[in-house]
C-alpha cells in the first residue's frame, strides 16, 4: 500500500513539472527572462527533491536558453553541458540532438564555426536515425550558415536544398520562406545577383497573408542591398525604407545597423549628401553598440579557447609558490646549520664531516622526490588525454547495433597498438531509393602511423569516406577514393610544412541479392584498393583469390592515377576478407620472426569451414600465441564476410 501512495505521488508531481516546463517556456518566448529564471530554480529544486532526472536536465537546458537570449554564453554553455550529459545518460536521443544543436549555435555566434559543425553534424545523425524532419531541417539550415561563413558556398547549397525539401515536406511555410532567404544569401555571396533577387522575393511570397515581420525586414535588406549593387537606386531605396520601418517597430538592432550603412551609400550615389551624413551618423552609432557585444562574444571565445591553458598555470603558479616556500624553509635551515656548524667545528670536526653528509643525502632525496612528483603529474596528464582521444575515436566506430542491422553475417578484429589507432574500420549502409539498390559500404584502412598521429590521420580518412558517399553522392568505389584521395590533399596542404600522411584501403561495397536463371543466388559486388588487396575464399574451395590492389596510397602521391574499380558476382557461402598488414607484420614465433602473408593465408583457409565468430577467435588466439611476451608492432584490422 504504502508504494503504490509513493508511485502515485511521484506521477503527479512528473506531470505537473512538465507542465511547469511549458509554462517556463511560454515566460522566454514572451521575454519574460527574470520570472522564467525564477521558475527554472524551481523546477531544478522540485525535480531534484523527487529524483526526477529529466526534469533536472529541463532545468539546465532552460536556463542555457534564458542565458543565451540575454548575451551571457559562456554561462549558456555550461547550462547546456549539464543537460547534455544527463540526457545522454537518460538516453533521450531526440533531446540529445536538441541540446548538441543549441551548443552549435553559440560557438556559431562567437565564430568557432569548426566547432559548431561538429555539434550540428551530432545532432543530424540522430535526426536522420529518429526521422525527426522539422529538427533536420534546422540542422540543415545551421549547417549550411557554418559553411557560408566559412567561405564554402557549394556545401552551403547542398545542405540548404536539403533543408528546403524538408520544409515543403512538412509544409512549414516560415521554413521555407527561410529556406529560400538563405538561398538567396548563397547566391549573393556568389556574385548570382540575378538569382539571389529571385530567391529573395520566392521567400517574402510565402510571408504574403502575414503582417510585417522579422522575415520581411530581413528580405527587403537584402533585396535593397542587392538592387543598390545594381545601380537600381529607386527600387533599393524602396525596399530599404520598408526594412528601416519594420525594424525600427521591432527592435531589430542588427537589421538596422546594416539598413543605415546601404542608405548612407544610396543617398551619396544619389548627390543627396544631407540624408547620406544622416545615416552615416546613425550607422555609426549603432555599429559601435554591435561591435560592444561582438567584443564580449570575442572576449568569450579567448576564454573557451584558452580555458584549459589558464588551469594549467593556475597550477604551474600554485606549484611556483609551494617551491618558493619549501625554499624559503630550505634557506632557513641552512642559516640555522652554519651557525651550528660554527659551534660544532669548536667541538670536533669529524661530527662536522658526518652533518655535511647527512645535509646532502636529504637535499638529494628532496629534489628527487618532487621531480618524481612532476614526472608522475605529466605522464597522468598526457595518459589521461590519449584516453579521452580514445573515446573519441571510439564514437567515430560503427557500433556492434548498427553492425548488426545491416543484416550481413561478418567479423571485426580490431586491435590498436596502442590506447588509439591509426587503423581503423568504416562501414556504411545506403538504402534502396528511386532506381538505386540497397547499398553497405565496408572499408578496412590503414593510415600513416600509429598511436596519436595515426589517429588523427584517421579522423580525416573517416570524415572523407562519409562525405564522399552522404554529401557528394558517389557510389562507384574507385570514385570513392579518387575523392577521399581530393579531400586528403586538401586537408593537408594547408600546412606550412609538406605532409605526406595518407591511408591504405580495401574499400568494398555489396549490392542486394539477385537470382539467375537457375534460381542460384547471386551477390554483386564492387571493390577498389589501395596497396592492401581483396582475398576471397569461394564455397567449398581450399584457396584464396586475390584481387590485387592499385599500388598507390590514398593521399599525396606522383604520378596518380584512378583508382580501379572490381566489379564481382559472388554466390552465397563466398567468403571475403579486407584487412591492414598490421596481423602479418607482427614479430614472434619460436624464432622472433614475422607472422607473414603466406602463414595468414594458410590460418584463413583451415578455419574458413568454421562460423565467422569462430573463425575471429581462433585469429586472436593464433595472434596472441605467436606474439608472445613481444610487443604488438602495429595496429590490427580484419574484417570477414560471408556473402
Amino acid at each position: 500500500m504504502c508504494v503504490l501512495v509513493i508511485k502515485s505521488y511521484c506521477q503527479v508531481d512528473i506531470k505537473y513539472l512538465n507542465a511547469y516546463n511549458n509554462q517556463i517556456s511560454d515566460l522566454i518566448d514572451n521575454g519574460n527572462y527574470e520570472l522564467a529564471q525564477k521558475k527554472a530554480d524551481s523546477l531544478f529544486i522540485l525535480s531534484q527533491s523527487i529524483n526526477y532526472t529529466e526534469g533536472i536536465a529541463e532545468s539546465y537546458n532552460l536556463k542555457g536558453v534564458i542565458n543565451r537570449d540575454q548575451s551571457n554564453l559562456k554561462d549558456a554553455l555550461d547550462n547546456y553541458l549539464d543537460a547534455l550529459k544527463l540526457f545522454e545518460q537518460l538516453r533521450m536521443p531526440v533531446k540529445v540532438a536538441g541540446i548538441q544543436n543549441n551548443i552549435g549555435l553559440i560557438y556559431a555566434e562567437i565564430k568557432e564555426y569548426r566547432t559548431a559543425l561538429a555539434y550540428y553534424f551530432k545532432a543530424e545523425k540522430i535526426n536522420i536515425a529518429k526521422k525527426e524532419k522539422s529538427r533536420l531541417a534546422i540542422n540543415y539550415n545551421n549547417i549550411a550558415t557554418c559553411y557560408q561563413k566559412l567561405k564554402q558556398f557549394s556545401s552551403a547549397e547542398t545542405y540548404l536544398q536539403k533543408s528546403l525539401l524538408l520544409r515543403q515536406e512538412v509544409a512549414d511555410t516560415i521554413g521555407m520562406a527561410m529556406a529560400y532567404h538563405n538561398i538567396g544569401i548563397n547566391h549573393q555571396l556568389t556574385e548570382d545577383k540575378d538569382s539571389a533577387i529571385i530567391f529573395f522575393n520566392k521567400s517574402l511570397s510565402y510571408l504574403t497573408n502575414m503582417s510585417e515581420n522579422i522575415g520581411h525586414a530581413y528580405n527587403y535588406l537584402e533585396l535593397g542591398n542587392t538592387l543598390l549593387q545594381q545601380g537600381k537606386l529607386l527600387e533599393a531605396e524602396r525596399y530599404l525604407l520598408s526594412s528601416l520601418r519594420i525594424s525600427e517597430n521591432s527592435e531589430l538592432e542588427g537589421v538596422k545597423v546594416e539598413v543605415y550603412k546601404y542608405l548612407s551609400n544610396l543617398y551619396e550615389q544619389k548627390n543627396d549628401f544631407k540624408k547620406a551624413f544622416q545615416f552615416q551618423n546613425l550607422y555609426m552609432v549603432s555599429k559601435e553598440n554591435i561591435e560592444s557585444d561582438e567584443s564580449k562574444n570575442e572576449i568569450l571565445k579567448k576564454e573557451l579557447e584558452y580555458d584549459f591553458s589558464k588551469r594549467q598555470e593556475l597550477q604551474k603558479k600554485d606549484a611556483e609558490n609551494r617551491q618558493a616556500i619549501s625554499n624559503a624553509e630550505i634557506q632557513n635551515q641552512r642559516k640555522l646549520m652554519t651557525w651550528a656548524v660554527i659551534a660544532l667545528i669548536i667541538l670536533s670536526g669529524l661530527i662536522l664531516i658526518v652533518f655535511r653528509s647527512y645535509t646532502q643525502k636529504r637535499k638529494a632525496n628532496f629534489i628527487i622526490s618532487k621531480q618524481k612528483e612532476i614526472v608522475e603529474h605529466k605522464n597522468k596528464e598526457i595518459l589521461d588525454s590519449i584516453n579521452y582521444a580514445k573515446y573519441i575515436q571510439n564514437a567515430l566506430l560503427p557500433s556492434e547495433k548498427a553492425i548488426s542491422e545491416l543484416h550481413i553475417d561478418c567479423f571485426i578484429l580490431f586491435k590498436p597498438k596502442d590506447i588509439v589507432s591509426g587503423d581503423f574500420y568504416w562501414i556504411h549502409n545506403n538504402p534502396a531509393s528511386a532506381g538505386n539498390l540497397n547499398e553497405v559500404y565496408i572499408a578496412a584502412v590503414d593510415c600513416t602511423g600509429h598511436g596519436v598521429p595515426g589517429a588523427l590521420v584517421s579522423v580525416v580518412g573517416n570524415n572523407g569516406l562519409n562525405r564522399c558517399v552522404k554529401e557528394f553522392g558517389i557510389h562507384d568505389t574507385g570514385k570513392i577514393l579518387d575523392k577521399l584521395s581530393e579531400l586528403v590533399e586538401e586537408t593537408f596542404e594547408k600546412s606550412e610544412n609538406e605532409l605526406k600522411d595518407g591511408m591504405d584501403i580495401s574499400l568494398l561495397k555489396i549490392s542486394d541479392v539477385h537470382y539467375n536463371e537457375s534460381n542460384t543466388a547471386k551477390v554483386n559486388v564492387q571493390w577498389s584498393g589501395a596497396n592492401n588487396p581483396l582475398w576471397m575464399i569461394k564455397k567449398d574451395s581450399k584457396e584464396i583469390e586475390e584481387i590485387k590492389a592499385d599500388k598507390q596510397p590514398v593521399g599525396k602521391f606522383d604520378n596518380r592515377k584512378s583508382f580501379t574499380s572490381h566489379n564481382l558476382v559472388l554466390e552465397k557461402g563466398d567468403r571475403l576478407y579486407l584487412f591492414t598488414d598490421g596481423y602479418a607484420d607482427q614479430f614472434g614465433g619460436p624464432k622472433g620472426k614475422k607472422f607473414m602473408y603466406k602463414h595468414f593465408e594458410e590460418l584463413l583457409i583451415s578455419t574458413a569451414e568454421l562460423s565467422l565468430k569462430s573463425q575471429k577467435e581462433q585469429l586472436e588466439i593464433a595472434f596472441n600465441n605467436w606474439k608472445g611476451n613481444l610487443g604488438q608492432v602495429d595496429d590490427v584490422c580484419i574484417i570477414g564476410i560471408l556473402i
